[in-house]
């Protein structure tokens, strides 16, 4: 995965060596596998990944693939100049313990590079995410037709988590469902809530082949009031719009401001971004934030979600990941005019 770029990267900022160790996702990015332990030494000729005899030894077209055993550190080359180490992800003793290998050699950071790597998806990566989000679709599809039998919000959360395991998924973050008030929490811990009159929150989503997707819905459990259809169909017709004027809009905060300005008085009950980046990992580049100045660009793959929050009360979100390419296509194709389930 884009690893002749890196290589070049390397080249130009004279870094000899870049290390990466199992716990960096950007390990995972290179590879595409997830050892228990590892080291990748990643050089500007060179691709060497090290694993333990617990891991199977995988066939990497790109890299040369070698057993960590006793010694392994004494045929290193020990003359590199300057190696390039993930500060974002790399823990002290990990980074004391490679100095200790390499004494003589200066450290950079390597880390702005590997996100902008990341940033931009490559057809391949598109395709996991495409079917994380098939995946996703068919859990809230099922969940629905089984609501009525689910009563608390663990019993969704659980259940929506099985979909996933039927179809080789799994979640790419812990399932959040929120009943009534709660929902007005945006990061609320699924409880045994029961379900009852009122909004019901879902932010969910499956991780396939390690690729995430991100979807939120809102239904309604009994009979909504003309208010709370009036305030769902408020926070919906910005969320349509904010996917409409993605491909208008240069900035990912040009397009946060569009909603809120969108959402008029209520604008004050949206707490958070727009939404997120989101790849290997649930919340990666680009972002929303102003200080950022990330523009929307082909082969960025984000959400867009906007949220009411009325502490006390309920909350509404609703997101969907998308993918640009000259054009928003919604990768996440679940109904999103708002459900009434009879209770």
């Amino acid at each position: 995965m884009k690893l002749k770029q890196f290589q070049s990267y390397l080249k130009k900022q004279k870094i000899d060596l870049a290390i990466l160790n199992e716990s960096d996702v950007n390990t995972t990015y290179f590879t595409q596998i997830k050892p228990s332990y590892s080291l990748l030494l990643i050089g500007q000729r060179t691709a060497n990944l090290y694993l333990t005899k617990l891991d199977k030894i995988p066939d990497l077209k790109e890299f040369k693939v070698k057993v960590l055993e006793k010694g392994w550190e004494k045929k290193l080359n020990k003359n590199v100049k300057r190696i390039g180490l993930n500060y974002a992800s790399v823990t002290m003793n990990g980074s004391r313990r490679i100095k200790r290998l390499f004494p003589k050699a200066k450290f950079s950071d390597i880390s702005k590079q590997l996100n902008k790597l990341r940033t931009t998806k490559t057809e391949q990566e598109c395709k996991c995410i495409n079917q994380a989000c098939k995946i996703t679709d068919y859990a809230f599809s099922e969940m629905l037709k089984n609501i009525r039998k689910l009563k608390t919000e663990q019993q969704v959360a659980d259940f929506i988590d099985r979909k996933f395991k039927e179809k080789g998924a799994e979640s790419a973050f812990p399932t959040i469902v929120a009943m009534g008030k709660n929902a007005a929490v945006p990061h609320h811990l699924t409880s045994n809530q029961k379900l009852k009159r009122g909004f019901l929150l879902l932010d969910f989503g499956a991780k396939y082949k390690y690729y995430c997707a991100d979807m939120s819905r809102t239904i309604f459990l009994g009979t909504p009031k003309k208010q709370e259809i009036e305030m769902y169909n408020l926070l919906l017709n910005a969320q349509e719009q904010a996917i409409k004027e993605s491909s208008q809009v240069k900035t990912f905060f040009e397009l946060d401001q569009l909603v809120r300005k969108q959402l008029g008085k209520y604008s004050s009950h949206f707490i958070h971004s727009l939404g997120h980046g989101l790849g290997l990992e649930i919340h990666e580049s680009p972002s929303y934030i102003k200080e950022s100045k990330q523009e929307i660009k082909p082969g960025h793959v984000f959400t867009i979600e906007p949220g009411v929050y009325f502490p006390g009360k309920f909350g509404i979100r609703i997101e969907d990941t998308v993918i640009y390419n000259d054009k928003v296509k919604v990768l996440t194709k679940s109904k999103k005019e708002l459900v009434c389930v009879k209770i």
